[in-house]
């Protein structure tokens, strides 16, 4: 590695290791914040509404489809991701060389094949139309015999300071073959022999992917893709702790809500509907449910409503009346 690398990667280093902290400072302050609204009943109306629309079968059929659509969203990027960065780094380690049988697929790293130059009259007079841009991965066959490969094949080859071209034979010399790209006016100044040659183009290509596969292969890119793994395992782990003080404070709502032996409704055998009073909003339900909310102007509940829950049974048949008061415990603790 060259100083200049060495300076690029601790760079690197420094700088996703403050992400990572910053994020998790972050984070972990937005999730406490979070904990203590809930456990202090702050989101309880919103709370409150999850609960009672949860329980109507279109929203829980939209809910499903949006948990299903992300769930494949996510498996799809993992089933691309993860086998790109594995790719990505076999083939870092390959010097840029990942073998799958007698094929070889290479990243091109610069754009010497990606047009025709000018200068090069025997790419159009011998219809040489096999060219391909920078960041495309393009597949190359072994040769076995140094008999096999030709004048204009595009073959891949070792230079002498170890660096991989891939280049057009344009000639072939004493065992030796001159190369040249076609956007360039001069041929290569190494000759290489068979022994250099890594294969020989095939034609097959996929467009600029190997982009991906260039960033992912670099200590940034493999840093950044750590940084993200980190970062998903902490928002899930953080996370947890948020949905399980959701899911205890739903759980105190929904016995509040629900009827009780205290209120002696099982007393009430004719038809009635229920309405319960919290923080200013009126939940009215009937025998078959949650019917709607409103937003209470006036009455007797108005203002006690805002320090506690009121629970009311009306029977319609004889207008009798049953109310309570429910406690919900706030816990104030925090994760």
């Amino acid at each position: 590695m060259s100083s200049a690398e060495i300076i690029s990667l601790i760079v690197t280093i420094i700088g996703v290791f403050s992400f990572a902290t910053i994020f998790t400072i972050l984070y972990q302050s937005y999730a406490t914040s979070q904990i203590n609204e809930i456990q202090s009943g702050k989101k309880d109306l919103e709370l409150i509404d999850e609960v009672i629309y949860e329980r109507q079968e279109k929203i829980k059929k939209r809910k499903m489809v949006t948990k299903i659509v992300k769930s494949i969203c996510f498996y799809l990027a993992l089933f691309f991701i993860i086998p790109l960065f594995i790719f990505s780094l076999i083939n870092r380690f390959q010097n840029n060389i990942t073998m799958i049988g007698n094929k070889t697929i290479m990243v091109v790293a610069s754009g010497s094949m990606s047009k025709k130059n000018d200068a090069n009259a025997y790419l159009n007079s011998n219809n040489l139309n096999n060219q391909f841009q920078t960041y495309d991965i393009i597949v190359l066959e072994k040769v076995e015999n140094a008999s096999d490969l030709n004048k204009y094949d595009v073959i891949a080859y070792r230079n002498d300071q170890g660096i991989n071209v891939i280049h057009r034979i344009i000639e072939i010399e004493d065992g030796k073959y001159v190369t040249r790209g076609d956007a360039n006016d001069a041929s290569d100044k190494y000759h290489p022999t068979f022994d250099d040659v890594i294969g020989r183009y095939t034609g097959k290509k996929i467009p600029s992917i190997g982009i991906f596969i260039m960033f992912l292969q670099s200590y940034a890119g493999i840093i950044t893709i750590i940084s993200l793994i980190y970062c998903l395992i902490m928002i899930d782990k953080i996370s947890n702790k948020i949905n399980i003080a959701q899911k205890r404070r739903i759980e105190q709502l929904e016995e509040a809500i629900d009827y009780t032996d205290e209120l002696e409704v099982e007393k009430i055998k004719a038809e009635y509907v229920e309405t319960i009073y919290y923080k200013g909003y009126a939940y009215h339900f009937n025998e078959t449910g949650f019917v709607e909310k409103t937003k209470m102007k006036d009455g007797p509940y108005l203002e006690k409503s805002n320090k506690t829950m009121i629970k009311e049974v009306l029977n319609l048949k004889t207008s009798e009346k049953i109310a309570e008061e429910v406690v919900i415990e706030n816990d104030n603790q925090g994760e």
